[in-house]
C-alpha cells in the first residue's frame, strides 16, 4: 500500500520563510546542521559528488565511488552565509581508504568549542558505517572519536546530540527512547519509555532546550514503495528526563521531493530548521515560535493502547500484504 503523503507543508505555516544557502564552486550541497551561539549562526553544510533521481534513486554511481566533503559557514542575523571554509577532515580515520567519508553532520556547540557528529562510512556495498565525534578549531577537525554502536550494529546513523550543561548525550532510539551518555571516552545506553506512537522513527536535528526545561527536535521517517523513497517529519517535544510530551503531526517542508532535516536551532521569536531538497539543495525554514507552539500535539492515547495497537498491527500486517502465501506458510503447504 503507497504510504500518504502528509497534508502539512510547513512552508505554508503562517509567515515561514525560506531561505536558500549556496556555496560557490560546490553547487551540489545538502542535508545542512545550523546551530547559533554568542557568536551567530553556524551552518555545518556537506556536499556531494551524486545526484538523484524524482524517485530518490541514484541516477548513475559516481566514477570513483561516493564522495562527501563538508563545509562550515557563518550567517548574519538575516540567515545569509557571511564566511565559509571546507573543513579539514583529514585526520579522521585509521587507514584511510578513498572511500571513507563523513556523512550528515550536526553541528553542535559543548565545552566552548564547535563540535559534530556525522556518520562516518568506513565501506559501501555492504555499507559499513559508524559515528564519529570530532572537534572543530576554525575549519579544522582537531580531535576525533569513532564511537562504537551499542546494539553491535554494523550501521550506525541518525544519533540526535544535547548538550546537557556540561554533558554531552544522544538520543540513540526514539520510540522506545534510548539515551546515550558520553563520559571519559566510553558510552552508556540507558532505555527509558515505550509510547507506541514513533516506532520506525529516526534521529533529525539535534535537541534544544524549549519553554525552560523541555527539549525540542525534528526526528523523520523514511517512506519506500515500489521504485519510490521520501522522507516526513515531526516536531517532537520532551521534558527534561525524556519523557515524550507533545509531537506535531507528520509534515514535508515544501513538497513531494525528497527533503531531510538535520539541523534545529531557537532564537527569541522563531526557530530555524535546516533541510536538503534532492541531495542537491540546502535550505533554511525559519517559523514563528506561536506557529511551532501551535503544531504541538499532546498525546491523548494512554501508552499501553498504543503500543497494544502497534504491536497487534506488526502481527497483523504480513496477514493483510500476502493473505495467500501466509495461510499457506501456516497449514504447511508448499507455494505454488
Amino acid at each position: 500500500m503507497r504510504p500518504r503523503t502528509p497534508k502539512l507543508r510547513l512552508a505554508t505555516v503562517g509567515d515561514a520563510a525560506i531561505v536558500p544557502l549556496a556555496v560557490p564552486h560546490d553547487p551540489k550541497i545538502c542535508n545542512p546542521s545550523i546551530a547559533a551561539s554568542d557568536e551567530g549562526f553556524f551552518c555545518l553544510i556537506r556536499s556531494v559528488n551524486y545526484e538523484l533521481d524524482s524517485y530518490g534513486r541514484v541516477l548513475t554511481a559516481p566514477e570513483g565511488g561516493f564522495k562527501s566533503g563538508n563545509w562550515l559557514a557563518r550567517l548574519d542575523d538575516e540567515l545569509r552565509i557571511t564566511q565559509f571554509e571546507r573543513i579539514d577532515d583529514s585526520a579522521v580515520g585509521l587507514d584511510r581508504n578513498p572511500w571513507n567519508r563523513l556523512e550528515d553532520g550536526r553541528l553542535f556547540r559543548w565545552k566552548d568549542a564547535w563540535w559534530f557528529t556525522a556518520t562516518w562510512v568506513l565501506a559501501d556495498d555492504p555499507l559499513v558505517c559508524q559515528i564519529a565525534l570530532c572537534r572543530l578549531q576554525g575549519h579544522k577537525v582537531v580531535e576525533w572519536h569513532l564511537l562504537p554502536s551499542p546494539a553491535g550494529s554494523s550501521r550506525e546513523k541518525n544519533w540526535m546530540p544535547l548538550v546537557d550543561g556540561g554533558d554531552l548525550k544522544w538520543i540513540y532510539w526514539v520510540d522506545p527512547t534510548e539515551i546515550l551518555s558520553y563520559r571519559n571516552g566510553s558510552l552508556s545506553r540507558v532505555r527509558l519509555d515505550r509510547y507506541g506512537r514513533l516506532e520506525g522513527w529516526a534521529g533529525s536535528s539535534p535537541l534544544v532546550r524549549y519553554r525552560g526545561n523541555n527539549w525540542l527536535c525534528v526526528v523523520h521517517q523514511r517512506r519506500d514503495w515500489r521504485h519510490v523513497s521520501s522522507f516526513v517529519h515531526r516536531l517532537v517535544e520532551f521534558d527534561d528526563d525524556f519523557r515524550l510530551r507533545r509531537m506535531s503531526p507528520a509534515f514535508t517542508f515544501e513538497g513531494d521531493d525528497v527533503e531531510y532535516c538535520a539541523g534545529l536551532c531557537l532564537t527569541g521569536r522563531h526557530a530555524i530548521l535546516s533541510y536538503g531538497v534532492q541531495d542537491r539543495e540546502a535550505r533554511l525554514m525559519r517559523l514563528n515560535l506561536v506557529a511551532i507552539e501551535g503544531l504541538l500535539r499532546p498525546l491523548r492515547i494512554p501508552k499501553r493502547v498504543s503500543t497494544l495497537g502497534v504491536d497487534t498491527w506488526r502481527k497483523a500486517r504480513p496477514w493483510l500484504r500476502q493473505p495467500r502465501k501466509k495461510l499457506q506458510a501456516a497449514l504447511g503447504r508448499p507455494r505454488s
